[in-house]
């Protein structure tokens, strides 16, 4: 039922049963009615998202699933491994190497005792210690696997040649390095070139603060991911209410995605972009401008870090325009015009300040994209079901039955943030800016299109643990 017809009629009876001298009385009554009745609405339970196993929607969804996974795998293998663009193991980036030893063993407890206790953990302890703990549990069970080859595992993959902070150790001067991004970003280590310079400024003031090398880095990367979690899981409660928020945290917290996670500053990217997206929609719902612009400035700051925080700035625009329209006393550009006055000061910002203007920066990067390994790797291949397969076994099983539910759920609340985010994937795709290494390029997307699944079955927690635990025994890739 809407919430502002609900608040009519509740009025309207509240007033009928009044007497003449409850006028003055009355008026109050009515505007706590009103904001109480379009609060409650928004919080309370919806209508399940997830149908009941072995249902059609289940079914159609694990097979499709499957079929993707089987014939990625099948063509990559046959066609694409040999290729000499890096996807030896397609369409995973890495190659396969089967390798597993007692370092799984905490990662194999970690994820038994989510299975086992974590939807009872997220229906019983009060909502606010609900987003910390799934945080902190998505950190654990992330190190768990990361360390599984030991603990210089966590952090080699970020001193390699092509990282970060091993280029940001010989910058002596950081101003006159950003004026000249953009015209040496041709000479600079590979994810150098790929991004804006958020993620070296921010390995160079680690350094330079004593806390220099890739362990400080990794560490942060992997807080990112834990706010990430924290922060899917309060955007969706703001929208959804406190049941589909509470149902969702077991199945985030499990993600076979925290194979990339722990060790890939693309994690950190997804903390940044989801605390924005978060504040964003708690803009929405309360019609605050305040919320606005700080939601538009953390997207901003996203922005720096990585060039694909565009579509999550695209989907908080979504969310602001949908969000918006259900208080009928607030019109959505009132909270779309400061969103996007702060998303535009940190870019104004480093251009004017520090010289580094993101459009020139990402026409280069497109320039080198392009003349690289873009340019090699096979279009057809990876945007039919290479890309898609890298971002199924990222999200897993339970995601993808979770999707195909809330996406034919009557519960347009519930579907709101997971379809606007499967939008998004959708055009990345086809902007063919991403070919190959997704599953670790849109771990952004991942939490959010993981609200979607019924993370309160025990059997598909086991199925996402499960996949999860396999890939870190079988893969050998650079993150």
């Amino acid at each position: 039922m809407d919430g502002t017809v609900g608040t009519r009629r509740l009025t309207r009876l509240e007033t009928s049963s009044a007497g003449p001298g409850w006028s003055h009385a009355r008026g109050l009554r009515s505007r706590r009615v009103v904001a109480a009745t379009t609060a409650t609405e928004r919080s309370a339970p919806r209508l399940p998202l997830v149908p009941d196993a072995g249902g059609h929607h289940t079914r159609l969804a694990v097979a499709v699933w499957v079929a993707v996974v089987a014939v990625a795998l099948t063509w990559g293998t046959w066609v694409v491994a040999s290729g000499g663009v890096a996807l030896r193991a397609a369409p995973l980036y890495g190659r396969w190497r089967w390798h597993p030893g007692w370092g799984l063993v905490p990662a194999v407890l970690a994820g038994a005792f989510v299975v086992a206790c974590g939807p009872a953990v997220a229906r019983r302890v009060p909502w606010r210690l609900v987003p910390p703990l799934a945080g902190l549990a998505a950190v654990g069970w992330t190190l768990a696997l990361a360390v599984a080859d030991g603990w210089s595992a966590v952090s080699a993959p970020l001193t390699t040649r092509h990282e970060y902070e091993p280029f940001a150790a010989r910058i002596d001067g950081l101003g006159e390095f950003l004026r000249q991004f953009t015209e040496r970003s041709a000479d600079f280590p590979i994810h150098v070139q790929g991004h804006p310079p958020g993620p070296l400024v921010l390995a160079w003031l680690l350094d330079r603060a004593g806390l220099g090398g890739a362990g400080w880095l990794a560490a942060v990367a992997i807080a990112g991911w834990g706010a990430a979690v924290a922060a899917a899981l309060v955007a969706v409660r703001a929208l959804a209410g406190d049941r589909i928020a509470r149902r969702a945290a077991p199945a985030l917290v499990v993600l076979p995605a925290a194979v990339w996670a722990g060790t890939s500053l693309d994690a950190l990217f997804a903390g940044l972009a989801a605390a924005g997206l978060a504040l964003a929609t708690m803009a929405a719902v309360r019609a605050s401008v305040g919320l606005a612009l700080a939601a538009g400035f953390l997207l901003g700051v996203a922005l720096l870090f990585s060039y694909g925080a565009t579509l999550v700035v695209a989907v908080a625009a979504v969310v602001i325009t949908r969000a918006g329209r259900t208080d009928r006393t607030a019109r959505p550009s009132g909270v779309l015009a400061p969103f996007a006055v702060g998303v535009l000061l940190p870019l104004g910002g480093a251009g004017m300040i520090a010289g580094f203007w993101w459009i020139e920066g990402l026409q280069a990067t497109g320039h080198a994209y392009w003349s690289g390994i873009g340019g090699q790797r096979p279009a057809g291949y990876l945007t039919l079901v290479g890309n898609p397969a890298a971002l199924a076994l990222a999200a897993g099983p339970a995601v993808a039955v979770g999707l195909a539910a809330a996406l034919t759920a009557a519960d347009r609340w519930a579907r709101l943030l997971p379809g606007a985010v499967l939008g998004a994937v959708a055009v990345a795709n086809v902007s063919q800016m991403s070919r190959g290494e997704v599953e670790r390029i849109w771990l952004p997307f991942v939490p959010w299109l993981a609200l979607a699944a019924p993370g309160d079955r025990r059997g598909w927690l086991a199925a996402q643990a499960g996949l999860a635990l396999l890939l870190q025994a079988a893969l050998a890739s650079a993150w």
